[in-house]
């Protein structure tokens, strides 16, 4: 929706063009609107940001080529699927080109017709059985019914030479591509005991088949990703990108509701572990429509913020914020309304409902004291090496407030857990140059209850990726074991690869006494000291009040029972950690 002025300035554009020219503008707008057409990357106030050359104009010229994109899928049953899956993945990024690591138990049936190059790892158990992580993988391609015209694949099975179905997991994975329709680019490869005597020739040559062109794909990802990170005038680089997942993470009985979404982009995102993701949400229909219906004023009652002439209904739903508003806009309404308002913090509605104005409260003097809403941030809970440059993933807890006009949902939190799949959604990336991983061969230490965990599982799958000697120990909490240890199964995981060294968990509501986080680290404090002593870094995320605040008091009694000699008080000593980049925080 445009403002007044926008909208007048768009008709007289018109107005003034011929008919060739809407022609031109109409094709233009609609080229810019294509997902591969670069119109992924926007501006913060969400204008297009516009270069033209004779490569990249959809009118006069073709987009240059996509990077190449794999996916290297691996089923394995005791890690070495999986070690050799990560190699590979190293191996094609150093190559130039965009590869994605996947598990075949959490492998979505949706994904597979999109594949460009599928490259599958696959271990046989037993007497010929696929590992029971890859049993969900075989069914979906059993299942699938799609033409896999459009994919090159290639299959690496592990094995051992002394049962009789040697390597048969990989044979049926590498039968069912083909007859799917998908072409083969290398052939089977099948490794004994010691697969490193097939698994690495056969990497080097599959490689060597890519080099050639990824070598032009790398030059073409480069510039478009150039184009995908240069901010524009209004700032931020804004991304859209389409939710591909939202699920929610507790199981059946979970007092509360966590999800877990990705969003996926046509174009790399610029980001590293750590950053969080900014979104833009809206107000809820039935809110600003109890706002208007109290103020006795019409949706399209045209009304002056900022410069630019809106609809009231539009200002109210996409500009400005009704919710949570700070002090000093309740003590300005307390003006206008000529009443004593309590210092706080409350919805408009609310405001609107328990204080109102002897006189008729003008809509514009209202608007003039409301500010723009701003963006929520969210850590974000993935690994670009791991999962890829064209994805974010998400850890959001559904919030819901009591207030004297009823129970409502999040504000922001609300808008990300209510969209669909296939849906697209604009974000930008929030730098957090403070709250990065060390070099590979550092300790660190990781307290991340609740969502809190979201950054630390972007931590360890970036680990996962780079080589290096440093140990992953991550303290995790929430109310309960059965339905709410969130991402359990990839933490065991890596526990099982040895990415992940040390895991405490802490449920609060399993037992009559409540144990936290902080009562875990105590129950570890002499191996927290060993590893401090060693120069581990501690990293928390998650509520500053009380959680942050619980942990340091934790914290500062532990060092108080350290051995070695810092020459400084215990709580000194953290205050000493903080700044020199060992006690990190994520809080808010």
């Amino acid at each position: 929706m445009l403002s007044d002025e926008k909208r007048n300035r768009f008709l007289q554009l018109l107005k003034e063009s011929t008919k060739d020219e809407w022609v031109w503008m109409s094709g233009y707008l609609s080229a810019l609107t294509q997902p591969s057409l670069g119109g992924s990357s926007v501006d913060v106030s969400f204008t297009p940001p516009v270069s033209i050359d004779s490569g990249n104009d959809p009118l006069h010229g073709n987009l240059k080529t996509q990077p190449i994109q794999c996916s290297v899928v691996y089923g394995t049953e005791t890690g070495n699927s999986k070690k050799l899956g990560t190699e590979l993945v190293k191996k094609l990024k150093e190559l130039g080109v965009s590869a994605k690591l996947k598990s075949t138990d959490t492998y979505k049936a949706k994904d597979l017709k999109e594949e460009e190059y599928l490259f599958v790892i696959v271990s046989t158990h037993g007497d010929g059985e696929p590992p029971q992580a890859a049993k969900p993988f075989i069914q979906i391609l059993a299942d699938s019914k799609d033409s896999l015209s459009k994919v090159k694949f290639a299959v690496l099975g592990l094995g051992d030479t002394s049962y009789p179905l040697f390597c048969q997991t990989g044979e049926d994975v590498d039968s069912m591509l083909s007859k799917l329709g998908a072409e083969r680019i290398q052939t089977l490869g099948k490794c004994d005991v010691d697969f490193d005597l097939v698994a690495k020739p056969w990497m080097s040559e599959l490689i060597s088949k890519l080099n050639a062109h990824s070598k032009t794909a790398t030059t073409q990802s480069a510039t478009q990703t150039s184009q995908a990170a240069k901010p524009t005038s209004g700032g931020k680089v804004v991304y859209e990108g389409s939710v591909i997942t939202n699920i929610v993470l507790n199981d059946t009985g979970a007092s509360k509701s966590t999800r877990h979404i990705e969003i996926k982009t046509t174009v790399p995102i610029d980001y590293q572990p750590g950053d969080s993701a900014g979104f833009l949400a809206y107000n809820r229909d039935e809110e600003v429509n109890r706002i208007l219906s109290l103020l006795k004023t019409d949706r399209e009652t045209r009304v002056t913020y900022k410069g630019e002439t809106w609809m009231a209904y539009d200002l109210f739903r996409k500009k400005v914020s009704v919710r949570f508003l700070p002090d000093r806009v309740i003590q300005k309404y307390a003006s206008l309304v000529g009443k004593e308002i309590p210092s706080g913090k409350t919805d408009l509605d609310v405001l609107l409902t328990l204080h109102t104005s002897e006189n008729k409260l003008e809509l514009q003097t209202l608007v003039d004291i409301l500010e723009p809403i701003v963006p929520r941030y969210y850590s974000i809970a993935s690994s670009p090496s791991a999962h890829g440059e064209d994805e974010v993933h998400l850890t959001v807890a559904e919030v819901e407030i009591e207030t004297f006009t009823g129970i409502k949902t999040g504000f922001c939190s609300g808008y990300l857990s209510e969209l669909k799949e296939g849906e697209v959604v604009p974000f930008f990336i929030q730098r957090n140059n403070s709250f990065r991983l060390p070099s590979p061969d550092t300790d660190i230490i990781m307290i991340g209850p609740g969502t809190g965990v979201a950054p630390f599982r972007s931590f360890l799958f970036e680990r996962e990726q780079n080589s290096g000697n440093g140990r992953n120990w991550l303290f995790f909490g929430e109310r309960n074991f059965v339905s709410d240890f969130y991402y359990q199964t990839e933490l065991l995981e890596l526990m099982d690869t040895g990415v992940l060294h040390r895991l405490n968990a802490a449920f609060s509501r399993d037992t009559k006494q409540k144990v936290y986080v902080q009562d875990r680290m105590g129950e570890n404090a002499a191996e927290l000291l060993k590893w401090i002593e060693n120069g581990a870094i501690i990293y928390l995320c998650g509520s500053k009040d009380p959680m942050s605040k619980d942990v340091d008091r934790k914290l500062i009694e532990i060092l108080t029972e350290r051995t070695f000699d810092t020459g400084k008080d215990a709580s000194d000593y953290l205050k000493e950690l903080e700044e020199m980049g060992r006690y990190i925080k994520d809080v808010y």
